[in-house]
Order: C-alpha cells, then structure tokens, then sequence
C-alpha cells in the first residue's frame, strides 16, 4: 500500500507541472488542436469573471459592503473560486495560505481534543472570532478558550471567507482579539445546481458529499452536506503499548430557504446539523460532539436605509472520555456529558445614508449562554459537576466618511458591551487526593467594557493606498474558566474555578500600504503591533504526594500581559486571465512581558506560532485541459511551551490539487496534501510527540446533473 501512495503523489506532481507547462508554454500542439484548444479557452474565459482585485467587496470589517483597497483594517477575502480550487475541505484548512494567520493542526485530521488550531497575528490560542452569516460560533462553555468545530460548514455551500486581522471589538464584542473569520453561506442560485460526490483516500479515508440548490420565482432552497470516515494515523512518537490510531467520523448538513418579498426584501431561514465521534489516539480517550444550529435573517434595503434583523440559537451535545494514567491508559476514569448547552441572541442593525460622503450603521445585540455539565466515573461511586449563564447586551455604532471624492476617507466605531454571568455552581462529593468535597455557589459578576476603533485610508493617487487604523479588543472569560473544575491525568492535575476573574484586554495599531501595478500586481506590506493583558492562565497553588501520586491543584487567574509586533508582505499576480499567483511572509514576535505566576517566562515566546511564515501559491485555469492549484508552506521557529524549551526549526510542505469537467457533468479530482511526506510535530513534551501522518491523498468524482 505504501509504495501505491509514493506512486500517486509522484505522478500528482509530474501531472501538475506537466499540464502547467503544456498550457503555458508548449509550441508543439497540432494547429487543428491548438485551434480548438484556443477556441475552448476563449469561451471558458468568457464564463469566468477576471477578479479586479481592488475592487474585491467585503462587509465584515464595517458591517455594510465597502471595496476592500478602502477599509483601514488588513482585510483577505477567499473567493468561491478559489474555494473551490482549494485541496482541503475544512475551513480552517483553506485560510491558512492567509498572512497572519497560522493553523498548528494537520489538515488530515480533527482529532486533537477540543483545541482550536487558528491563531492570527500572534495572540496566542483560540482567541479568533469565528462568525458564520454574521452568527458567533465560539460557544463561552465548552473549556476554556471557546472552541470552534471548524470543520461542521459544507464546503459546496461557501460562497465567500472574510478575515479580518485586527481586533474587532469594536463591532463584534468579546473573542476576537486577534481578529474574525466570517464564513458567507451561498443563496439559492437563479438555475437549478446539483452534484453529488464520492472520495476515497489514504489512511482508509472514503466519503461523500451531497449539494443541491435552486429558485422558484421569490422562493429559493439550499442543501449541502456529507460524511467523512477515516481509520486514522498513529501520529505519536515513540508509540506506547496502549497507543492506536487517531480515528475519525464525521456527518454534517447545512439547509437555507428564502423568501424574496419584493426585490429590497428577503427573509431566510438557515439550519444547520453536524456530528463527529473522534479518537486521541487512546482507547479510552475520545469525544462525542453534536451540533444544531438556526438562524433567522431578514434584510431590507431603501434608497437611503438598510435594516438588517437576525436570530440565533446554537446548541450543543458533548461526550468526553478520559483514561487513568494509573495502569497505562488501559481503563477509563471518567465520561465528561455536557447535556444540550445552548446560545440563543439577536443581533438588530441600520444603515443610514445621511449624505453622499458618510455611511452610519448602528445598532444593538442580545446573547445569553446556558451551560451544564457532569461527570460519570467508572471507579468509585462520586458526582461532580458545573452550570452557570451569561447575558451579553451591546449597542454599536459605526461611520465611514469619504473626502475629496474619495481620495481620503476615516472610518470610526465604538461598542458598549454589558456582560453578567450568573448563577454559578461548581461540586464534587469525592474529590481526587482526598480533598474536602465541595457544593459552591458563586455570586453574580458583571463587566462593562467600552471598545473604540478608527482608521484612516489616503489615495494619493487610484492605484496606492496608505493606511492606518487602531482599535481594541477584549475577551470574557468563559463560563468554563469562571465555574469548571477540571481534571486531567487521571485525577493528578485540578483545576479550581474563579468566579472573580476579569476579561482579557488588547490594544493594537497597524500601518500599510497597498500598491496596484498595471492592474495586474497588487503589492501590500503592513506593520503592527499590540500589547495584551490580563491573559487567563493556570497559577499553582499547591502541589503534594499522597498515596506515592503526586497532586497539582490550579486556580485559573489574569497572570499575564503579551507584546505583539509583526510584519506582513503579500503579492497577487495575474500575468494572464488563466493564471494566478501570490505569495505572502508573515514575521511575528509575541513575548511574555510580565507573568506574576512565574516571572522566568518572561521574555518567552507564546507557544504553537511561528515566528516566520511564508506561503507561495498558483492556480492555472483551463477547462480544456485542467485546472491546477499548487501551494507551498514553510514555517519556521516554533515553541511548542512555555519555557520556550522543545522547539521546531522548520519544516517544508507542498499541497496541490488537479481537477477537469467531461461532458459538463463530470468532474475528476486529485487532492494531495504535504506532498512530500513532511512528518513534522504538533505537539513536543517530556512524554514525548504527536507528530502529523505525513502524505495524504484523496481522489473524488463529482457528477453535476
């Protein structure tokens, strides 16, 4: 089996550049084949639009739509193009190639536990908001840093990709510190739009993906969805006794139907279901994870007002086991059940259009968090568990001034955020070590936080922009960091709640400038910097041997202020209407400035975040021959703790995908990631590494009808 896979990705690549080549250069083609070639060109040029790149619109960065060679803030949009040239098939896994943004997790699997891999402009884990149709997704239950299943929305139903690096507060509240990610879903296409897919790959991998899509006169109706089943990888190093494969399971659908009340008028309803069973590559270490989500959005738009209303609930059903450490990981300790905790909000928003040189949006959200959990343990007869809720209130405003027929335009925004978290419950009537059990209940806690943003964009002349902008950003502390008490190595590590924490903080500022030459390279560098506080992190208040174990006990505490700076370069070139080019280096230094748990950290860098990251990627497009998206990765100067300690140097991969239509119905498709079988760490400890499982490949058929 191994040599049939070293045989694919070698004539995956020679099929790439091969077909590059021929398509670009090659002089040798018969004239009738080159007259029907060219002729088979001209028109699939004719169907695709030439992306004008400064005129690519995004409505994330000021919540209307604004070109984005006109926002202040450092602004990527992912088109459905080249969504749909991407090899990956989550979202996490396409935005990486984006600068600032680093994903520390293999794109074959999601089997690292309930940790989020992005992390943008160097603010260390999860704190990166993730909105889908403007919805919140990080959940403020599930542990401590709000993870995001990054993998639950269909790629076939993505229209576009929003990043927005920066905070955002501003606009959107508590999260993103480091900045958003906004996933736009597709709306029900004019002409019916069909497929169905089959994949099959490496690791025992095999799937499906379903999309259908369609108007009838005002009414329009959307499905996409699909399963996924791996075997999985061993990915830890050196295999244990106890050590199998990181396995995987996936199902996922997403619904959408709308209704077109008058040309200016929509309403649209959109359900969304996902589940996986996964493996941490232990028997008795595995989670359960089920999701539904629906949201309701009606927009309308006059000449000179747009409203736009949306409701929301997120709900969630989790299951996680964990091992003893006791006896090599060979029985279970607990199954953690967190029964249907929920996200319900609303989020109201105007735009006005006073005069032609100013846009004012405002408005005012609503989001409450409900949170319970419990634990059943397979040893000793004990209860333990945890609840609590959050409301979130928060009116905004936001105002883009244009002068000098647009030559210079200012951009400001504030958002007041009013938070509670209530009826706190944390118990353990048997707790490890033989500490004194517990049945606290924790007064309320309300914070208010002011979030102010402004930036500034000069044209000195159509092609060039200099910007600069500031803003802030802060984040809640989870109902998980607030009233969880959370055990690890079977029973040895605890954490204790604190009800009394505060939320973290950063203030940022970034300066740019954006260059378009002939119209066919756009130029970009950006610097910033940010200085953060009161990270959330884990103080020792007390570690003890009894019975020949030896016991830590944590309390979760703001221990810590970061300084951010970095540098990002990118390059888009279209040197012809099939091909595209771009290429972008991200330098990032984030350090400890002060850490009163354990001053030595200070000076350190934060863990799992390059400090150099380069991407170079091409995609060729020719229906006649085929398409051809190439991407190439280096990372290098990775902290895997701390204490700065265990350390990546660098590593090098190549991902790629090959893919041409018969007949206008069928479509074949190569995918292959880390083409050259790169075997770099995840995760580096004393006990030893996960490392990634190397080569992956995935062929599909796809047949539109």
């Amino acid at each position: 089996m191994g040599k049939i896979w070293r045989t694919m990705k070698t004539i995956a690549l020679v099929l790439s550049l091969t077909m590059l080549w021929w398509g670009l250069i090659s002089p040798g083609m018969a004239r009738g084949d080159q007259e029907k070639a060219a002729e088979e060109q001209k028109g699939a040029e004719e169907k695709v639009e030439v992306v004008e790149v400064m005129e690519e619109i995004a409505v994330t960065a000021t919540r209307t739509p604004m070109a984005t060679f006109d926002i202040p803030q450092s602004v990527t949009v992912i088109t459905e193009e080249q969504i749909k040239a991407s090899p990956f098939d989550r979202v996490e896994d396409i935005i990486r190639q984006t600068p600032g943004v680093y994903n520390f997790r293999h794109y074959g699997l999601h089997t690292n536990g309930i940790v989020s891999p992005i992390r943008m402009r160097g603010v260390g884990n999860n704190r990166t908001l993730f909105l889908v149709d403007g919805v919140p997704q990080n959940d403020n239950f599930n542990n401590a840093i709000a993870w995001v299943a990054w993998g639950y929305i269909p790629k076939d139903a993505i229209e576009r990709i929003e990043i927005v690096r920066g905070p955002m507060s501003s606009l959107y509240g508590s999260e993103g510190l480091g900045g958003v990610v906004n996933i736009i879903t597709k709306k029900p296409s004019d002409r019916r739009e069909t497929s169905v897919s089959g994949k099959l790959g490496n690791g025992s991998t095999y799937g499906s993906d379903e999309f259908y899509s369609q108007k009838f006169q005002n009414l329009g109706l959307l499905v996409a969805g699909g399963i996924e089943k791996t075997h999985g990888f061993f990915m830890d190093e050196p295999k244990k006794d106890y050590t199998i494969k990181r396995y995987s399971e996936v199902g996922k659908v997403l619904g959408k139907a709308g209704y077109d009340f008058t040309p200016q008028s929509n309403l649209t309803f959109t359900g969304l279901y996902y589940h996986h069973e996964q493996s941490q590559g232990r028997e008795y270490f595995n989670s359960t994870l089920g999701l539904d989500q629906y949201w309701l959005t009606y927009t309308h738009n006059w000449d000179v007002v747009n409203i736009k209303g949306l409701l929301y609930l997120n709900r969630a059903h989790k299951i996680a086991n964990q091992d003893t450490a006791k006896d090599n990981y060979a029985s279970p300790f607990w199954k953690e059940n967190f029964p249907d905790p929920m996200v319900w909000g609303a989020d109201l928003q105007g735009t006005v259009f006073p005069a032609r040189w100013l846009t004012v949006t405002s408005g005012i959200t609503y989001k409450y968090v409900y949170w319970e959990y419990d634990v059943l343990y397979f040893t000793q007869i004990r209860t333990s568990g945890a609840r609590g809720r959050q409301h979130f209130v928060s009116p905004f405003v936001n105002a883009d001034l244009r002068f000098w027929d647009g030559k210079l335009l200012a951009n400001l925004g504030a958002r007041f955020d009013w938070i509670e978290s209530r009826d706190g419950k944390s118990w353990d009537t048997k707790p490890e070590g033989g500490l004194t059990p517990f049945d606290d209940s924790f007064a309320a806690n309300v914070w208010r936080n002011f979030s102010p943003k402004g930036g500034v964009v000069f044209h000195p002349d159509a092609q060039t922009a200099l910007k600069a902008s500031a803003g802030t950003g802060f984040r809640t502390p989870s109902l998980f960091e607030l009233y969880k008490t959370h055990i690890r190595g079977g029973g040895t590590y605890l954490r204790i709640p604190n009800p009394d924490l505060n939320p973290e903080k950063i203030t940022s500022y970034e300066v740019s400038v954006e260059r378009d030459f002939f119209n066919q390279l756009l130029a970009k560098a950006t610097f910033y910097q940010a200085f953060a506080k009161d990270y959330i992190g884990d103080r020792l208040i007390r570690s003890y041997i009894k019975g020949g174990k030896t016991y830590s006990e944590y309390k979760s505490e703001n221990i810590s202020r970061v300084d951010i700076k970095g540098v990002e370069v990118e390059l888009e070139w279209y040197p012809r209407r099939d091909l595209s080019v771009f290429a972008n280096y991200t330098w990032n230094s984030s350090k400890i400035a002060e850490d009163e748990e354990n001053p030595l950290l200070e000076g350190k860098y934060l863990p799992n975040d390059p400090i150099h990251k380069f991407h170079l990627g091409m995609l060729y497009k020719n229906p006649a021959l085929a398409n051809i998206y190439l991407l190439a990765n280096y990372y290098e100067d990775i902290f895997y703790d701390t204490e700065n300690t265990f350390k990546c140097k660098g590593y090098f991969t190549l991902d790629a995908s090959i893919y041409r239509t018969f007949f206008d119905h069928l479509t074949l498709r190569l995918d292959v990631e880390n083409m050259f079988n790169r075997k770099y760490p995840l995760f580096m400890a004393v006990d030893g590494t996960t490392i990634t499982p190397g080569f992956l490949v995935m062929g599909k058929v796809i047949v539109n009808f």
